[in-house]
């Protein structure tokens, strides 16, 4: 059904913009399995995000995690100049854009009875029964600057406590036009069809009584990309993102799919109407042994989306 030029392969990772980069790692290493480092960068210059950024420096530090099972990894941004701000006051469930990573675990409730005193988590496990998926056992927590994380217990492909990030949950304001365009431009495909098994549930972090939410879950299909969850909450509607928003505030960020084909998958963004953020970028330009690629793109709800050729 995919029409773009290259097929994505699922999710790469999810960024986050922090305050404190040495906490914010420490946190997700010790605390959330998050062993494997990937990539460190100390803080420097990176002119090729000064478009992204809107700013004619960009000047920040990182780093690239990823748990010991695998999946979807987790980049940290610490960016120093454009000064960075909060997205928002206060993170809920549900406002538009990139809200939540879904850990699996060998057992949510014993990831919550083991790390309760330690880890800022919104309530107790809870169950719910999900239509064509079954028995679906959840708790959410916090990071220490707020973000939300979804600790699921999984039937398999944990080893140890964690089992690696299965998907990425981003809030919409229109599901059947964002599953529309993530199935016919990034070849992604429903896994979980439409749904309301969380409403009622997922009150302590929307910060409403009562809370009604439609979601589903996509797959691009291939062993190693992570799935997307797409959700919009009807009551109360998600809030819209700030129209001062940056890239490298603090919050989640974007999503990065994993693409073959990068100029034809801007070209193909370009024909449908999206809004590119940046030229496609060729890694070389910064880093000359690197020669990855990659473009910005606004989704229909204006949320930054990143595709990303890394080779083999």
């Amino acid at each position: 059904m995919a029409t773009m030029a290259a097929k994505t392969s699922g999710v790469h990772h999810v960024a986050l913009g922090v305050s404190d980069l040495g906490a914010m790692t420490a946190f997700y290493r010790d605390l959330m399995g998050f062993t494997e480092v990937l990539a460190e960068f100390g803080e420097s210059e990176q002119q090729i995000m000064r478009e992204v950024t809107r700013s004619p420096r960009a000047v920040f530090s990182g780093a690239l995690l990823r748990q010991k099972a695998g999946g979807i990894s987790l980049e940290l941004i610490h960016m120093a100049d454009p000064a960075p701000r909060p997205i928002r006051k206060e993170i809920r469930y549900g406002d538009i854009g990139v809200g939540k990573i879904t850990v699996a675990a060998a057992s949510a409730r014993s990831v919550y009875e083991t790390l309760r005193d330690r880890v800022g988590f919104c309530s107790q496990p809870k169950t719910t029964v999900i239509p064509g998926f079954g028995e679906y056992e959840f708790v959410y927590c916090r990071d220490p600057e707020g973000n939300l994380i979804e600790i699921v217990t999984a039937d398999e492909g944990c080893e140890g406590t964690f089992g690696g990030v299965s998907s990425v949950g981003m809030g919409v304001t229109d599901l059947e036009r964002s599953v529309t365009f993530y199935r016919e431009r990034l070849g992604f495909d429903v896994v979980v069809d439409t749904h309301e098994s969380f409403s009622g549930l997922v009150d302590e972090v929307s910060g409403a009584a009562d809370t009604r939410v439609r979601s589903c879950l996509l797959s691009a299909g291939t062993p190693k990309g992570g799935m997307l969850e797409l959700f919009e909450t009807k009551e109360p509607r998600g809030r819209s993102i700030p129209f001062s928003t940056r890239w490298g505030d603090f919050g989640y960020l974007q999503v990065a799919f994993g693409c073959d084909d990068i100029r034809g998958a801007a070209a193909d963004m370009e024909e449908a109407g999206m809004d590119l953020l940046c030229s496609p970028k060729a890694m070389a330009e910064s880093v000359p042994d690197d020669p990855g690629e990659f473009v910005y793109v606004r989704d229909p709800d204006g949320i930054p989306i990143e595709f990303l050729f890394l080779p083999e």
